[in-house]
C-alpha cells in the first residue's frame, strides 16, 4: 500500500516538480489556493480560512507525511506588509496543523520548506550553517523563522525544516537571471568570482525524499548544491559571452545608500553581488546524496527551446 502524503502549494514550481518526481511510489493529496484538476485528490483550499481548513481536516484521512511548500513566493516585501506575509508564510501552517491535531490526524512527519535568507547575508561573514545566527531583513524572510519557531516549540521531534539555497532548474531560470542580467543584458560585478550556493530542484526532491524513506532524522537543513559558483559560473552556464562591467565600488555605495534608507532591496542585493554566501548542505548529506548540480548544455537546450518558441 502506498505511503499518503500531503502536499500543500502543490501548484507551484516546487510543488508541481515534487508530485510528479513521488506520484508514482505514494499516494499523494495535493492542496493549493488555486484551481486545479479537481478530483484526483487535488482540493482547492484557501489555508488562511480556518472554517474551510477545519472541514478538510475532518474528510481527509491521516497522512504519513506533510510537504508544506506554501509562501509567498520570490517577493521580500517591505515593512508594512508584514501582517501579509505573516499571514501566508505561518499562519496558513499553524491553520492546518491545529486542525488536523484537533481530528488526531497529525502527519508523522512534517517537512517545511523555508528559505536560506533567514540567516540574512552579512559583509563580514562567508559561510552559514545550521547553526549561524539568524537575522532576517525581510518581511518575507522574518515571517519564514517565525514558522519554522512555530514548529520548533511544538512539533520539534517530527518536523525538517528545509532551508533552501535559491532554487533552479532547466525550466526555471528566475534565481539565475536576476544574478546575471540588467534590463535584458548580461552584467558582472568586479571579476565576477565571488561565491554563492544554489539548488537544483532535484536536490530538494531527493531531500524530501530521502526525508519519507526515513534515511534522514528530524532536524534543520540547508539544502543546497554540493559545488559553489561564482558568478563567472552562472554566466557561463547562461552563456553570457558579453558582459555589462559593473564596478565593485558603485554596487558597495549601493549597499551604503540601502542601509542609510534601510532599504531591504538595495542591502540584501548588493550584499549578495560584493561577498561569498555559502549555506553548505553538508548536514544532510551525511544521511542522503545530493548530487545534482548546473549543467551547461541544459542551459542551452533551454535556449533553444525558447528561440524555437519564438519563431513559432
Amino acid at each position: 500500500m502506498k505511503k499518503p502524503i500531503l502536499l500543500a502549494g502543490a501548484n507551484g514550481n516546487i510543488g508541481s516538480f515534487i508530485f510528479e518526481k513521488l506520484n508514482k511510489e505514494y499516494a499523494i493529496t495535493r492542496l493549493d489556493y488555486t484551481q486545479g484538476i479537481l478530483g484526483n485528490n487535488y482540493f482547492s483550499l484557501d489555508l488562511t480560512n480556518e472554517l474551510e481548513v477545519s472541514t478538510f481536516s475532518k474528510s481527509s484521512p491521516k497522512h504519513n507525511a506533510l510537504i508544506f511548500l506554501v509562501g509567498l513566493a520570490h517577493k521580500k516585501g517591505k515593512g508594512q506588509e508584514f501582517d501579509e506575509f505573516r499571514r501566508i508564510n505561518k499562519q496558513t501552517l499553524v491553520n492546518l496543523l491545529s486542525a488536523l491535531e484537533v481530528q488526531g490526524k497529525l502527519p508523522n512527519k512534517i517537512i517545511f520548506a523555508s528559505t536560506i535568507s533567514v540567516y540574512g547575508e552579512k559583509m563580514n561573514q562567508n559561510i552559514y550553517n545550521e547553526d549561524s545566527e539568524k537575522n532576517p531583513f525581510s518581511p518575507y524572510a522574518v515571517t519564514k523563522l517565525e514558522a519554522e519557531e512555530f514548529l520548533l516549540e511544538h512539533y520539534e521531534k517530527q518536523s525538517w525544516i528545509l532551508r533552501f539555497s535559491p532554487v533552479y532548474a532547466p525550466n526555471f531560470q528566475l534565481n539565475i537571471n536576476r544574478r546575471t542580467k540588467l534590463g535584458g543584458r548580461f552584467y558582472k560585478v568586479g571579476r565576477g568570482t565571488k561565491k554563492l550556493s544554489l539548488c537544483n530542484l532535484e536536490n530538494i526532491g531527493c531531500a524530501i525524499q530521502g526525508i519519507i524513506e526515513d534515511k534522514v532524522p528530524a532536524g534543520i537543513y540547508n539544502i543546497s548544491d554540493a559545488k559553489d559558483y561564482t558568478y563567472n559560473d552562472l554566466l557561463n552556464y547562461a552563456n553570457g559571452k558579453w558582459t555589462l562591467p559593473i564596478p565593485r565600488f558603485l554596487v558597495k555605495g549601493l549597499y551604503i545608500m540601502g542601509k542609510m534608507m534601510n532599504n531591504i532591496f538595495l542591502k540584501e542585493n548588493a550584499t549578495k553581488l560584493i561577498s561569498d554566501n555559502i549555506f553548505p548542505s553538508d548536514k544532510i548529506r551525511q544521511y542522503i546524496e545530493l548530487p545534482y548540480a548546473l549543467k551547461k548544455d541544459e542551459s542551452t537546450n533551454n535556449h533553444q527551446q525558447d528561440e524555437q518558441k519564438q519563431k513559432i
